[in-house]
């Protein structure tokens, strides 16, 4: 398992960091970064799990615990603000 990689706008992704989507979408999810895997031409993927998902229509927040895979090169923050963006350094372990 790889602990970190940086993507191609220079942005270093990590084991326990946790994103956000952007803002402006309905449901804003936040992930953690549980592993970092090499898939050759398809790049360097992230692989995460959802620990909270907030409906902004309605309020909701959940925590749905479903894993999903990115690319590193989409977790970052565009010009003009859409993307991903970082929220936090690594994680406390669990139980601490």
């Amino acid at each position: 398992m790889t602990k970190t990689l940086t993507n191609r706008h220079g942005d270093e992704i990590a084991v326990g960091q946790l994103w956000t989507d952007d803002p402006r979408r309905t449901t804003v999810r936040t992930l953690r970064i549980d592993d970092l895997v090499r898939e050759g031409n398809l790049g360097s993927r992230a692989v995460c799990t959802v620990i909270r998902s907030h409906d902004t229509d309605t309020g909701q927040t959940t925590e749905p615990g479903r894993v999903v895979s990115i690319n590193i090169d989409s977790l970052h923050t565009t010009a003009s603000g859409r993307g991903y963006r970082l929220e936090a350094g690594p994680a406390p372990a669990p139980g601490r």
